[in-house]
């Protein structure tokens, strides 16, 4: 029952107290009056019926003995009787976990009374819990029975991180979703212990909830110590207690917002369950804390944390986007449209003129390959890594940005003020500890990691993404912790040409400042190159203005968001399998594109010196797959083995080009020197050794380059040799403007 609500001035609270104390309770005889004051509002009474903790834990036992739901064959089966068979039987199994909706099924107003005294109720509950398990099994001791919980999901008003800090919510059961960023280590908590009187010499228990106390008074009534107790050894009974960060989700932020995060307490065996990274839905209770010792003069604030009830990780590829029956529907009805892969492609980023090729690449990454696991436990990634290299001016950091908001699981970053902790994972210092904290290739697990800025990286942060983008996981081991995170993410990064705008008749490592180890781990490179083209120039600008004026409507065939739960529906459910033409396609152009041959043609792409590698065969095979699940098809045909020769066709033929010669090289990538660079590159060095015999004391530096010219070789370049091989303790300067060889 709720009083007709009164105003209240702060000055009138104690008198309002007073009033409230001295209510007739012989009016009453067996309601419970709860007051909840608010400064400068109103006051709200709530009433209900008092009944004895004996009866409620008698209510909650038989609804863990009888509560039955149907099972295969329509019959009844007791749900939690058999659980609690098996829990009494095993010592790894501590806990029970209770469906709040069963509990509220069975008795209404057990359920209705645990959400409005949560805490008090809960410890009922699991005296029940552990009569039940004795019944079960006879042999369990008080001391072992202590340590069973009893936790429970779908329970409590589902809310953001950002109200959790909201008063009106504090001592709420709730349920929120986040993303663990910082996980302490697993610790024993002292949660009962035996003290003995020193005046009387009587012993007695004290159990904890969550700080330690000293007795107040010793329980016998014949003894008046209120000072003199010690604390025994013997009879102490420890939990394991941990400490996990919670941060909202990338895609809930509100635009310009800072992620908030919430600390949770997790008990018992939920500690060491959850990893940083995982996404998770937390049920529990918001408890308060006080950030400093009360003290005059000083403000008297509290932070919050959630004593966790359960925590449910979250599994599958993007598990938070709700698909509906219809939706479902809709989706499986394009799988019969003959234009679906344009429709696609058109919908991402349509306000960015061009890029067909690069769209469909992106779509691919969107969609993904399917992961392996081969019977010797060796791990083949799914997932796909582009690189996009380009003048300034060319879209990228807008590409980059559209993906992070259609992809269902995406977060957005810059390599300039990204560090290799910041996106791999990170070991911090905390008050009690060390703590494993999440970086962004681990928050975006299962998702797209969109770096912009790439090439702003300092070298010894880009050796941090070796491991997470080939093997898919981040390994840490430090200050004692060692542990191995999941990063399953498709990697989307931007870079920009070292001279400000990229050179064709370069290399594509003399075009931007990354090593070769991280450009052979992306699966596809692109160059955006800002040439004028009277024809293009054109439509783009007519583009652009007609954007400006609204003459033109950049309107997706698919919206935001339905692309976005359309990506998540194939990622899930769609697993396809090869046909044998699609293998054969790929393996016909892997070996042509192996094979010798005398012709650098462009579209043949013959007589490569090593035109590709088995590196990016596998990612033919992904973005073969991709486009399977683009399309939502069961089996990968020729259909999906071409779309992936096609892209990798168009990105070797921007990279992958030896200027010189002209072929195709894949050591341009995979080494960052080509073959005909590199022939060059020995034969200086063959030049240097052949003239130490007649210049003992060190060949001079216009002889090296003397001889270099005659067989076609640039000074620049034999500059570029010496100075290389000098960094790396090849050769030596005997005396100034002098070189000779290291002898090995």
């Amino acid at each position: 029952m709720v009083y007709d609500s009164m105003s209240i001035h702060q000055n009138h609270i104690s008198m309002l107290s007073l009033e409230i104390k001295y209510l007739p309770i012989m009016l009453f005889p067996k309601i419970k009056r709860s007051f909840n004051i608010r400064w400068g509002d109103y006051v709200v009474i709530e009433e209900h019926v008092e009944i004895p903790e004996k009866e409620i834990e008698d209510r909650f036992l038989d609804f863990l003995l009888n509560f039955t739901v149907p099972d295969e064959k329509g019959f009844g089966k007791n749900k939690y009787a058999e659980e609690l068979q098996l829990i009494a039987t095993d010592e790894t199994k501590r806990s029970i976990l209770i469906d709040y909706t069963d509990l509220a099924l069975y008795d209404p107003d057990l359920a209705t009374r645990f959400i409005q005294n949560p805490e008090k109720i809960l410890r009922i509950f699991e005296r029940a819990f552990r009569r039940a398990l004795k019944m079960m099994n006879e042999d369990l001791t008080d001391v072992v029975l202590r340590k069973y919980r009893v936790r429970f999901k779908n329970i409590g008003k589902t809310i953001s991180i950002r109200e959790l800090h909201r008063a009106e919510n504090l001592g709420r059961i709730v349920s929120f979703r986040g993303i663990v960023v910082k996980a302490v280590k697993v610790k024993p908590i002292l949660r009962r212990a035996l003290f003995r009187c020193l005046s009387c010499g009587f012993v007695f228990p004290i159990e904890f909830e969550g700080e330690f106390q000293k007795p107040s008074e010793c329980p016998n009534p014949a003894c008046d110590n209120t000072t003199r107790f010690e604390m025994l050894k013997d009879g102490m009974e420890f939990e394991e207690f941990q400490e996990l960060t919670i941060q909202e989700l990338p895609e809930e932020l509100p635009p310009g917002q800072l992620p908030q995060s919430v600390n949770v307490v997790i008990w018992g065996d939920l500690a060491g369950k959850i990893r940083p990274g995982e996404r998770v839905t937390v049920y529990g209770i918001i408890k308060t804390v006080l950030e400093k010792p009360l003290k005059a003069g000083r403000r008297p604030l509290f932070d919050i944390f959630i004593d966790a009830l359960y925590i449910e990780a979250e599994t599958g590829e993007a598990g938070e986007i709700e698909i509906t029956e219809d939706e479902k529907e809709k989706i499986l009805s394009l799988r019969n449209d003959p234009n679906l892969e344009e429709k696609i492609v058109r919908s991402i980023a349509p306000s960015i003129y061009g890029y067909e090729m690069i769209k469909k690449a992106i779509a691919a990454l969107l969609f993904g390959g399917v992961p392996k696991i081969l019977p010797d436990g060796t791990r083949i990634r799914g997932t796909i890594n582009i690189l996009l290299i380009g003048d300034p001016g060319t879209g990228k950091s807008q590409l980059l940005k559209y993906v992070a908001q259609i992809a269902p699981r995406a977060i957005y970053t810059s390599g300039k003020g990204a560090s290799a902790a910041g996106l791999t994972a990170a070991v911090v210092k905390t008050s009690d500890g060390w703590a494993l904290e999440a970086g962004v290739l681990v928050l975006a697990d299962k998702g797209v990691a969109c770096i912009d800025e790439f090439d702003k990286m300092s070298t010894d942060d880009r050796r941090a993404l070796h491991e997470a983008m080939e093997q898919q996981t981040v390994s840490i081991a430090k200050a004692g912790i060692v542990a191995t995170l999941n990063a399953r993410t498709s990697i989307l990064a931007a870079a920009n040409p070292k001279f400000g705008r990229y050179l064709i008749s370069r290399e594509l490592s003399e075009n931007i400042d990354l090593p070769s180890t991280i450009l052979s781990r992306f699966d596809l490179i692109f160059i955006l190159i800002d040439e004028p083209d009277k024809i293009r120039d054109s439509e783009q600008a007519s583009y652009i203005l007609g954007l400006h004026t609204k003459t033109i409507k950049p309107e997706p065939p698919f919206p935001p968001d339905f692309l976005r739960k359309y990506i998540q529906y194939a990622r899930e459910h769609i697993i396809p399998t090869w046909t044998k033409e699609a293998a054969e396609k790929i393996k016909e152009f892997y070996i042509k594109m192996r094979e010798s041959s005398k012709s650098a043609d462009e579209e043949s792409f013959e007589r490569s010196p090593i035109a590709i590698t088995a590196r990016q065969l596998e990612a033919l095979v992904r973005l073969a797959e991709a486009h399977a699940r683009m399309l939502l098809k069961e089996t990968v045909d020729i259909e999906d083995a071409e779309f992936a020769i096609e892209l990798m066709r168009y990105s070797l033929s921007q990279v992958g080009r030896d200027p010189t010669s002209g072929k195709i090289d894949i050591d341009i990538v995979s080494t960052g020197v080509s073959h005909s660079k590199r022939a060059k590159y020995l034969e200086v060095l063959d030049i240097i050794r052949t003239l130490e015999e007649e210049y003992p004391e060190g060949v001079p530096v216009r002889v090296i380059v003397e001889e270099a010219s005659k067989k076609g070789i640039q000074e620049q370049f034999v500059m570029e040799v010496i100075s290389r091989e000098k960094a790396h303790g090849n050769i030596y300067e005997p005396k100034p403007g002098r070189y000779k060889l290291i002898p090995h």
